[in-house]
């Protein structure tokens, strides 16, 4: 998208990146003529609103950085632009590589946070993401108030326990294979840094497309060698299979017959 250098191109594809991003059952209640009680799911409003946090707090550090010679019109349109695109697309309006490390770093987390559930987006998604935020709010509160019961609620319903398990199981098997493929990938690319191997795990899972350092907007991934290419391709299978599944389907109990 750099390429184009055009705010009119990148205005076009920031709305339609922001649709994709949301639930598409919510989509249909749009085009119903049914947008308030879309706009009233919880997920989506945080969703907006982490969008919103990212776009002003990156917006901020690289106008006041002042390396990128930006203009105040330019940095407010590519920061909002990459910061809708790093969980949707993966498309780059700028080289957000060399953008100042705060930056950098609130892009690795729109990374792992990722879309909506239901949407094209990846990453972890924001509704296991405010579940996993509601659900340690309610055991600091059983440490503060032992008896008091605290039901986990989310669009005004209560969220049964069984889902919060497979929202933790997902969380933790996200952490576990993070962990493995920064480890796998900096035994099999030494040459390669801490943030190479980080934003590459991060983007792999994530579906994000474009990493930081070695593996940003301006490279691609010819430099990692065919072992690390074969893991990186699994990893990107894993990540936009939801984990789960496809953890579910390779447990040799799947296939063993109870008889």
């Amino acid at each position: 998208v750099m390429a184009f250098s055009s705010a009119r191109i990148e205005v076009i594809l920031m709305i339609f990146m922001v649709l994709t991003c949301i639930n598409f059952s919510l989509l249909h209640l749009i085009l119903a003529g049914r947008s308030k009680e879309a706009f009233k799911d919880g997920e989506v409003r945080s969703y907006l609103f982490i969008l919103l946090v990212a776009w002003v707090s990156m917006a901020f550090n690289i106008y006041s950085s002042g390396p990128q010679h930006l203009g105040f019109l330019e940095t407010i349109r590519h920061s909002m632009f990459q910061a809708i695109s790093i969980s949707s697309t993966g498309y780059s309006s700028a080289d957000f590589a060399t953008w100042p490390l705060f930056s950098q770093f609130v892009l690795l987390l729109l990374m792992i946070i990722g879309a909506t559930a239901g949407s094209t987006g990846g990453g972890l998604k924001v509704l296991r993401i405010r579940i996993a935020f509601e659900l340690s709010k309610r055991e600091i509160l059983k440490i503060i108030q032992p008896r008091k019961v605290v039901a986990i609620r989310f669009n005004d319903e209560v969220i049964d326990e069984k889902r919060i398990w497979t929202v933790l199981g997902m969380l933790s098997s996200w952490t576990v294979l993070v962990t493995a493929s920064i480890l796998v990938f900096s035994l099999l690319e030494p040459s390669l840094d801490m943030t190479d191997v980080l934003s590459v795990s991060l983007s792999l899972l994530g579906n994000t497309g474009p990493a930081l350092g070695a593996f940003g907007p301006t490279a691609t991934w010819a430099a990692l060698g065919e072992p690390s290419l074969v893991v990186a391709s699994l990893l990107m299978w894993l990540g936009r299979l939801e984990l789960l599944t496809v953890l579910v389907l390779l447990h040799p109990k799947t296939w063993r017959s109870d008889t």
